[in-house]
């Protein structure tokens, strides 16, 4: 009885997540149902390199769902038999699939997982009970409804990045709250365990999508600041951390220029949309070489596609650099595509339960507004005020999860939006979505304090 008033609360909540896992595993039919879109095949043929070889990071798709797509790589062992590509009106039932059951199998287990774990980790560092309750059924709700659940049918990367993703922040929350009020951080075997853990997820998340590629900037950016504080400097663990993400971003930078994923193509059709139409921005790329628009080996001919490999990348980054008002305007103009549902137009729903009612629930928890932006720029600044005026360890770790969220979400919706049109949609999907996690994330310890002050 002891034991249960002591933990009525961490009770609760681990009923309630108990019960939202068995909800999301039975209200969206078989978890073994999947369905391939126009990149899959991409996935299946980058999949069958080495382990051992470079090709595993250089190939046309990277690390991690290479190897997760080596469950289904024997064409004829594992046909392709749903498939959907709804821009051309083609869309359909779910089904299941030889070996692509397996990918939809630990896709949503990943997600089951993922959600409940960071819901849990959340609620642990929060004092008031009412908002731990409240803080684990919000993100529960927001990783199961329909907004981000359905995506884990699809066999595309972006239910393994938004889960994924929910295991990282998880496990930096854990180490976070570890080492920050410690006089010395690492001297448990427990946290170097979890230091080791939150790094190999890390950067197993990482090599998902190219643009997770640029979080590792941002962490080291915000790991160098620890370098100020003498008992981060005086362990080995941070220098550690440092050397081994700095030579994972050589790796994938390497893998990403080698392979031309991430440059020939997809800046092409950038520079399809937002250059080539207007002459004056043309002449900015002239000067980088790019051929001229009226030559008969223009655009898709090899002296075209040779500029691109070598030259498009730099010139495009330094016109995205030095044209703040472009980018400021590009983005306003379309400001509907990173405020949008992003409900997957992939298959039909009809046969999943209570879709209706759990759209509508989806709905709070994805809010469709622009404020999601302002009110996550709002919540760092008062976060960061927090941290200075409290000079508290955990306020300190509040902030320092804040700036290293927020830039990652930042980062990969940048290069998501104008590194590609192609799929435009669904590749901004992952980060928008990771702004809207933000704040209900980050507005969390702002209740609690509020909370608890008046108690």
């Amino acid at each position: 009885m002891k034991f249960i008033k002591r933990n009525a609360v961490n009770l609760v909540i681990l009923l309630i997540l108990l019960t939202g896992a068995w909800l999301r595993a039975n209200w969206y039919g078989d978890l073994r149902f999947s369905v391939a879109n126009a990149e899959t095949n991409s996935y299946i043929s980058a999949s069958k390199a080495s382990v051992l070889s470079w090709k595993i990071f250089a190939g046309q798709r990277l690390f991690t769902t290479n190897l997760i797509y080596k469950m289904a790589n024997d064409e004829s062992a594992c046909p392709v038999t749903v498939y959907s590509t709804p821009g051309t009106g083609n869309t359909v039932w779910r089904g299941i699939q030889p070996c692509f059951d397996q990918i939809a199998i630990l896709q949503n287990l990943l997600a089951i997982f993922g959600w409940s774990l960071l819901a849990w980790t959340v609620a642990k560092f929060l004092k008031s009970p009412a908002i731990k309750i409240a803080a684990a059924t919000s993100i529960m709700l927001f990783g199961f409804t329909p907004q981000i659940a359905e995506w884990d049918s699809m066999l595309s990367p972006e239910s393994l990045s938004l889960s994924m993703f929910a295991i990282v922040l998880a496990l930096m929350m854990e180490v976070a709250f570890r080492i920050a009020p410690a006089d010395a951080p690492f001297a448990s075997r427990r946290n170097t365990n979890l230091l080791i853990g939150l790094l190999v997820v890390f950067l197993l998340w990482v090599f998902v999508r190219d643009v997770h590629l640029y979080a590792i900037p941002i962490t080291l950016g915000l790991l160098g600041l620890l370098f100020f504080i003498k008992k981060f400097r005086s362990t080995r663990h941070v220098a550690v951390a440092f050397g081994v993400l700095l030579a994972f971003f050589i790796v994938g930078f390497l893998s990403a220029r080698d392979s031309l994923r991430a440059t020939r193509y997809p800046i092409m059709n950038s520079l399809e949309t937002y250059i080539l139409p207007y002459p004056a921005r043309v002449e900015f790329f002239k000067k980088y070489a790019m051929p001229e628009k009226d030559a008969p080996d223009y655009k898709d001919a090899p002296i075209y596609l040779a500029w691109a490999d070598k030259h498009a990348s730099k010139a495009y980054g330094i016109f995205l650099v030095t044209h703040p008002g472009f980018v400021a305007t590009t983005l306003w103009n379309d400001f509907d595509q990173i405020k949008g549902d992003f409900l997957q137009p992939y298959f039909y729903t009809d046969d999943i339960n209570h879709r209706n009612d759990l759209v509508k629930i989806g709905e709070i928890f994805h809010p469709e507004t622009g404020a999601v932006y302002a009110g996550g720029i709002l919540i760092v600044i008062a976060l960061l005020a927090h941290a200075i005026h409290a000079r508290t360890p955990n306020a300190a770790a509040w902030a320092w999860m804040g700036l290293w969220f927020f830039g990652i979400a930042a980062a990969t919706l940048f290069l998501s939006y104008f590194g590609d049109t192609a799929g435009l949609r669904r590749h901004i999907m992952p980060s928008v979505e990771m702004f809207r996690l933000f704040i209900w994330v980050f507005l969390m310890p702002f209740l609690d304090q509020s909370v608890t002050r008046t108690e």
